[in-house]
C-alpha cells in the first residue's frame, strides 16, 4: 500500500512532491507506521524506482514477438519510449533522485537496474554473432542509453502528440542509424 500510495503521488505531482506524511495521510496509517516498513526516505524511493524497473522490463518483455529481427530493436526502443510517457512522473523519478554523498545504492537495485540492459544485450546478440559479448554489452549500454536521452528531451518540454511522434520518429533513426553502423563494423 505504501509504495502504490507513494507512486500515485509520484504520477500525480511529481516526485518533488513526495512526502511521507502525504503517503501516510493517503492510506490511512502513521509517518511510524511507514518508517516500520522502509528505513527512510531513500530506502522507500529505492523501493519505488526498482518497483519501475521491473514495470518498465514486463512492459518490454510483452512488447516482443517470439523471433528476434531487427524490428524487435526497434519495437522494444519505441516501447520504452511509450513507458517513459504513460509513467513521466515514476520515469523522471529513476534519474533526478539522487542518493547522498557517501550512501551506497543497495545491490538488490543494481541488479534491477541491469535488466533493462540485459534485455537488449539479449536481443542484439541474437541479431550479431560477429561482434564479442563485450562489445555487444556496450552496444546495449550506448543504445539504451541514446533512448533515455531522446526520451528525456521529450519529456522536458511539452508531451504534445506532435512531440511525441517526432520523438519516435528520433528514435527510430536512431535504431536504424544504430543498426546500419554496427553492421558494418566488426571491431
Amino acid at each position: 500500500m505504501v509504495l502504490e500510495a507513494a507512486e500515485d503521488i509520484i504520477q500525480e505531482n511529481g516526485y518533488s512532491a513526495l512526502k511521507v506524511r502525504k503517503i501516510a495521510a493517503d492510506i490511512g496509517y502513521t509517518v511510524g507506521s511507514v518508517y516500520m516498513v522502509f528505513t527512510n526516505m531513500n530506502d522507500l524511493i529505492m523501493h519505488i524506482k526498482a518497483r519501475t524497473l521491473q514495470k518498465l522490463q514486463l512492459y518490454l518483455q510483452a512488447q516482443q514477438k517470439r523471433a528476434i529481427t531487427t524490428e524487435t530493436l526497434q519495437n522494444t526502443a519505441l516501447a520504452y519510449l511509450d513507458f517513459a510517457v504513460a509513467n513521466d512522473g515514476l520515469w523522471r523519478m529513476l534519474f533526478e533522485h539522487q542518493l547522498a554523498l557517501g550512501e551506497s545504492v543497495p545491490s538488490w537495485y543494481l541488479q534491477e537496474n541491469q535488466k533493462v540492459f540485459e534485455l537488449l544485450y539479449k536481443i542484439i546478440r541474437q541479431l550479431d554473432e560477429l561482434h564479442s559479448d563485450e562489445q555487444v554489452h556496450q552496444a546495449a549500454q550506448v543504445l539504451i542509453k541514446s533512448v533515455q536521452g531522446i526520451v528525456m528531451q521529450l519529456l522536458m518540454q511539452n508531451q504534445s502528440s506532435a512531440a511525441v511522434m517526432a520523438s519516435k520518429a528520433e528514435v527510430e533513426l536512431l535504431v536504424q542509424c544504430f543498426l546500419r553502423g554496427w553492421n558494418n563494423s566488426t571491431t
